[in-house]
């Protein structure tokens, strides 16, 4: 009875998110598609070994429990190696140009600057995103300035300052606050000696939690806020999204994104790469992305050591194909309603 009752919960909550509502006792469940397929494996096994159906009833849960871990492993299934790449290595990459970005969220009570610094040193990205830094982060990296002379400081002591490093000169920059006024984006264009610039969205929204906003919907409001800014960008300019988005990749909302902008998740064929929480293996997510147009392609995909935060840093090469021209893709009208539904939710509950 106790395993029946079990698979009956897993099955719920595993079908949960699917309702859209957007308080985070619902929205939470679809971080933790992969950690509840495993205990619905286990329970499966268990129920097989000790306790095989029944009774009707019995069997619609033993039935249910089939059908709803399926489902979940068709959502997880296209962030493993074994599906498909969407890019693979240009056939002229030797000509492109190829640039580097580390993202990382820190923690603002962290104070291990040093550890942040060391992976800089080691791979030398030509781009450096910092997310939840303030005034003391900013000073504890001061350090890096040297190398990096183009800087855009956006320095909060709530847990949402941002700090992007540049190697290369930055125009057009921007400090946006989308949806909540204290929740900063940045966007720049980054010259990277190519013939066009790089459109670079640097976003960390706050997401649905008991500690943080009851409902997700000023997380979900930026989103798609950022990706109706995407669809306005020069077409032949590679873009790049990222930054904690505080949001997994399968959620309603992430794949409006992918919708609405064409933008490509290099996850996609190479793994899920859970970056939070750091300090505990058995309850991490893939919540810390990158998204890019299709004239840029991904080479290097890392996940960097553990750098006294809750979030694990991570690092990217790619290759841009400079001036090649990409096609905003056509949104069906309902999906246009959604979401400037889920835009204005979201901005009115931020009033």
């Amino acid at each position: 009875m106790v395993l029946y009752a079990f698979a009956l919960f897993l099955i719920v909550i595993a079908l949960l998110p699917l309702t859209q509502g957007t308080h985070w006792i619902i929205r939470g469940w679809d971080f933790i598609r992969v950690q509840t397929s495993v205990l619905q494996i286990v329970i499966l096994g268990l129920i097989l070994g000790l306790e095989f159906p029944q009774s009707p009833w019995q069997y619609v849960v033993f039935i249910s429990l089939i059908i709803t871990l399926g489902f979940q492993l068709y959502v997880v299934f296209p962030y493993t190696s074994f599906f498909p790449r969407k890019h693979k290595k240009p056939d002229n990459a030797e000509m492109l140009n190829k640039i580097s970005l580390l993202s990382a969220n820190v923690l603002q009570t962290n104070r291990e600057y040093h550890k942040l610094i060391e992976q800089v040193n080691l791979h030398q990205p030509d781009l450096l995103l910092v997310m939840e830094t303030d005034k003391d982060w900013e000073n504890g990296l001061k350090e890096l300035e040297k190398d990096y002379s183009n800087v855009v400081r956006v320095p909060l002591d709530n847990f949402y300052g941002m700090h992007l490093y540049s190697k290369y000169e930055l125009s057009e920059t921007q400090v946006n606050y989308l949806v909540e006024k204290d929740v900063p984006s940045i966007f720049t264009k980054v010259h990277h000696g190519g013939a066009t610039p790089v459109e670079l969205i640097c976003v960390h929204p706050a997401p649905p939690s008991p500690t943080e906003n009851e409902t997700s919907e000023e997380r979900d409001a930026e989103l798609l806020i950022v990706g109706k800014a995407v669809r306005v960008l020069e077409d032949n300019h590679p873009i790049i999204v990222c930054g904690d988005l505080n949001d997994v990749v399968w959620s309603r909302v992430s794949r409006l994104f992918a919708k609405v902008t064409g933008l490509i998740d290099p996850r996609i064929g190479r793994g899920l790469f859970p970056t939070f929480h750091a300090d505990y293996w058995y309850l991490r997510f893939p919540i810390d992305h990158l998204f890019h147009s299709t004239n840029v392609t991904v080479d290097t995909m890392q996940r960097l050591p553990n750098i006294g935060s809750d979030h694990y840093p991570m690092f990217f090469t790619f290759w841009l194909e400079n001036g090649k021209p990409i096609e905003t893709p056509e949104v069906e009208q309902e999906v246009e309603q959604e979401v400037e539904e889920r835009i204005d939710e979201g901005l009115e509950r931020a009033e």
